[in-house]
């Protein structure tokens, strides 16, 4: 294995994708341009959109998708490191040798006892609602951060990025890293992910406890307006970035970050007291298949840029790019050519 620099962690899961009528939608209470995990009420859903819909099995997790499209835009392969949990079973094969193939060096915690995490991606009308049944991926434990070839990998890295999602599973392993990063001033970048994690009390304690490390907040502008309620900043998504940017921060040796994208409008950048708006890539909405892995791939592209020492436009002009590869494929999938931008 080369020398990675970037260490992303998060819930494997392989996204089971279709098209669908909001009639399957409403039948699961499910809602577009939302992400929820299943309760026991959707577990039917996974089986019958197998049964009666044509479906593309696909590698996904919002940071394992980051983490591929990170790789797929960086010239030296196995510069990646991806964790997680998934199980012994085909599924997790599918994930590893795909995943793997994009160049992303996996280290996956095998768990015999659960099978490997789906994700229900229902696409209407390019909008998709996701709703994700953890299966192992709920199993992730600390331990196999502390084993030693874990310890090597974390060590040498200079970039980590981690998902809210991944708070659900285990908030210990996400401090070790986001401590080992601030006591060793390193990167750390993180999605806030679904607003849920903002929402529920039980969740956003996980969140608030891990802020403080974050370098690099990513978010859209949904989740940005969320965290503005929680946090009684208003619902200005430029007041919230510079409100963020400026909470409490454990390495005072980086300012932090913020970064809000909003879909086909510009992306908002508050940094060292200002801020910045990048327009995104323009693209005609014929050529868009799903905005499935869009947030994802945008956090990837610019992750490559970033770990690569360019400034905060270019790797936010990188994330517009390579979100809007994706979106123009199914699924956080890749174009039969080379990235346009390699870093």
């Amino acid at each position: 294995m080369s020398s990675p620099k970037i260490f992303v962690i998060g819930n494997p899961l392989l996204d089971i994708s279709s098209h669908v009528d909001m009639e399957l939608l409403n039948k699961y209470e499910l809602t577009l341009n939302n992400a929820i995990l299943a309760e026991d009420k959707h577990l039917p859903l996974y089986k019958e959109l197998v049964e009666n819909n044509k479906v593309e099995y696909i590698p996904g997790g919002a940071a394992q998708n980051t983490a591929r499209v990170a790789q797929w835009m960086l010239k030296d392969k196995q510069t990646v490191v991806y964790s997680g949990c998934v199980g012994n079973d085909e599924n997790a094969q599918i994930l590893k040798s795909n995943t793997e193939a994009n160049g992303v060096v996996t280290k996956y915690l095998v768990n015999a006892e659960k099978p490997t995490g789906a994700c229900a991606v229902l696409i209407n009308s390019k909008e998709r609602s996701m709703c994700t049944n953890l299966g192992a991926a709920n199993e992730f434990k600390i331990a196999h951060l502390e084993t030693e070839e874990m310890q090597s990998i974390i060590k040498s890295v200079e970039y980590f990025y981690m998902a809210g999602y991944f708070l659900t599973v285990s908030p210990d392993s996400a401090q070790m890293l986001a401590k080992h990063a601030a006591d060793n001033n390193k990167t750390f970048l993180y999605g806030l992910a679904a607003p849920f994690l903002i929402e529920v009390p039980f969740f956003f304690e996980r969140v608030s406890a891990l802020l403080p490390y974050v370098d690099i907040v990513f978010a859209n502008e949904n989740e940005a307006v969320v965290l503005g309620r929680k946090m009684n900043w208003g619902e200005d998504i430029a007041v919230i970035a510079e409100k963020l940017a400026a909470w409490e921060k454990v390495n005072t040796k980086r300012s932090r970050t913020v970064i809000f994208t909003q879909g086909p409008e510009s992306t908002i950048v508050f940094q060292d007291g200002k801020l910045s708006q990048f327009k995104p890539v323009k693209v005609a909405s014929e050529e868009i298949v799903d905005l499935n892995a869009a947030g994802d791939s945008f956090c990837g592209g610019f992750l490559a840029a970033y770990s690569q020492g360019k400034d905060i436009e270019t790797s936010v002009n990188a994330g517009h790019y390579g979100a809007w590869e994706i979106i123009r494929q199914n699924g956080c999938s890749f174009p039969n050519k080379q990235p346009d931008t390699q870093f």
